[in-house]
């Protein structure tokens, strides 16, 4: 079924860039970290057009660049630009790196103070807790969050994660289309971010299982999310085996593509073979919305540290990009 639903999605051209991409580098507190977003996505606009020689260089770096950064005296700054080139060599491919020059972007070759940026940073630290193969949606043992305005550091975050708290590699990587441009380039948000793409009054695979009964005794409609196939509603799931409900559509619902994933409004049917969801309305959903809820409440809280602030002075907090 996974392989099924990975076929399909591959030839949507919403996934054409869900290749798990290099990071870009960060130099902070001592220690150089992969950081899982791109500042300087946020520098391109009418008055600093995007160099039509940044292009893909490989499948795992469509922005076509890798920056270095670092963290210094509280203030994001850009080191260096590189690109990482494969071209022909004999038989085979080698690996060519090529510096961009600041001074072609900035007019300065010195270190350039990210005063464009206003945003979120992840910055990934231990080990890999599940890779998931579409940008930078991989869960690392911990993640850091720097929140940054016109290129300050204003707070610092971070966030320990765990594999009983996590949905599914799908589900993430659903997730993760969301935050992604044409090139390649990816915003980071903060968990609790995360959290506004999972309110509403859809139920969980958790909640439909608890509530089999009641539902179907009452035959009240309800709203559910899941991945479309014929006959079928499939939840993307961590662990365990593959999770599906039997699942028709009512006349008037026009059957959506096999391997999207959907918002329907439904009553569920006790038959002879089992539970069916009957559908009466669908939608389809949006990347970067959640599939699935890992609990039937949200109202566990993310494990959170308390915000570290930092005070800017009054001529930095004034200043704009």
């Amino acid at each position: 079924m996974i392989r099924v639903l990975h076929f399909l999605l591959l030839f949507s051209p919403l996934l054409m860039h869900a290749a798990a991409q290099n990071p870009e580098k960060l130099r902070i507190d001592g220690k150089d970290l992969p950081l899982m977003a791109t500042p300087l996505e946020a520098f391109w606009n009418a008055a600093h057009p995007r160099p039509e020689t940044l292009t893909q260089t490989t499948w795992a770096c469509w922005r076509g660049y890798i920056g270095t950064w670092e963290i210094a005296d509280n203030t994001l700054t850009l080191l260096r630009i590189e690109r990482h080139e494969v071209i022909p060599k004999a038989d085979t491919f080698a690996e060519q790196i090529v510096t961009i020059p600041l001074q072609d972007l900035f007019g300065t070759n010195k270190p350039v103070p990210a005063t464009w940026f206003s945003g979120v940073l992840r910055v990934a630290r231990g080990r890999i807790l599940a890779p998931v193969n579409t940008g930078y949606a991989s869960v690392y043992e911990e993640d850091l969050f720097l929140i940054i305005e016109y290129g300050r550091i204003t707070a610092r975050r971070s966030v320990k994660n765990h594999l009983a708290s996590l949905t599914s590699e799908s589900d993430l990587a659903w997730r993760e289309l969301g935050r992604m441009t044409t090139n390649g380039g990816i915003t980071a948000v903060l968990p609790e971010e995360n959290l506004e793409l999972e309110k509403g009054n859809w139920l969980s695979q958790i909640e439909l299982i608890l509530r089999t009964k009641e539902l179907a005794k009452s035959q009240t409609d309800f709203e559910i999310r899941g991945v479309y196939l014929p006959g079928k509603l499939w939840f993307p799931r961590l662990t365990g085996p593959e999770a599906t409900y039997a699942f028709d559509l009512s006349d008037k619902v026009t059957p959506p593509t096999p391997g999207v994933a959907i918002t329907a409004t439904c009553t569920l049917v006790e038959t002879a073979t089992g539970p069916r969801l009957v559908a009466s309305a669908i939608s389809e959903l949006q990347p970067g919305c959640a599939i699935q809820r890992r609990w039937p409440s949200r109202t566990k809280k993310p494990n959170l540290q308390e915000s570290t602030r930092f005070a800017a002075d009054s001529s930095d907090s004034a200043s704009t990009p």
